[in-house]
């Protein structure tokens, strides 16, 4: 298959003598199958399955052969819908490159938010989970403590430990260290 170089209508038409519109559309760079079906329509040309399959000069005025079929080829922005989204700005800062969502009025008034926000927010330090808190225990010698508490109490912490899957020494342990600190 033999195509011009600007791709005349002329060229197009020899080529699709031996191949489809999508090989065709391959082999010119910036247009695909359909704007090429498209295009050539609206050179004058319609395509019939009928024997002889082709395509046909059907339109009014003399047979645009020489133009390039890019004469013919309808520009995107002609093509949108009334209601469809606009398409986001991509903006390079940094070497990164971010989607422009917002006007620039919009995103200096969310950085000084953001700023303001985090100048006023007090820092907020995780606290570790029981479980982590358990882990970092020292390791020492043991000893046996006898306490006496009441009931209701000590079913609750029965079931508090079981449901957590925790032992009872580690958390007699850590909570004798937190009373130990603010009391002591």
């Amino acid at each position: 298959m033999k195509m011009d170089e600007t791709a005349t209508v002329r060229s197009i038409l020899t080529a699709l003598k031996d191949s489809n519109v999508s090989d065709v559309a391959k082999q010119i760079d910036g247009i695909s199958k359909d704007p090429l079906a498209s295009a050539l329509n609206a050179a004058g040309y319609k395509y019939s399955s009928a024997t002889p399959r082709g395509w046909t000069f059907v339109g009014d005025s003399d047979e645009p052969l020489d133009k390039s079929i890019f004469d013919f080829v309808k520009s995107k922005s002609s093509e949108k819908k009334p209601h469809s989204q606009p398409v986001p700005k991509i903006v390079t800062t940094d070497s990164h490159a971010i989607l422009e969502q917002f006007t620039e009025n919009e995103i200096r008034a969310i950085k000084e938010m953001l700023k303001s926000w985090q100048e006023s927010a007090p820092t907020i330090e995780m606290e570790p989970t029981l479980h982590d808190r358990i882990k970092q225990l020292p390791q020492e010698e043991k000893t046996r403590k006898t306490i006496v508490i009441d009931q209701s109490i000590g079913e609750r912490f029965d079931v508090f430990c079981e449901a957590e899957r925790l032992n009872k020494s580690d958390i007699l342990h850590l909570a004798l260290v937190d009373f130990m600190d603010k009391f002591e």
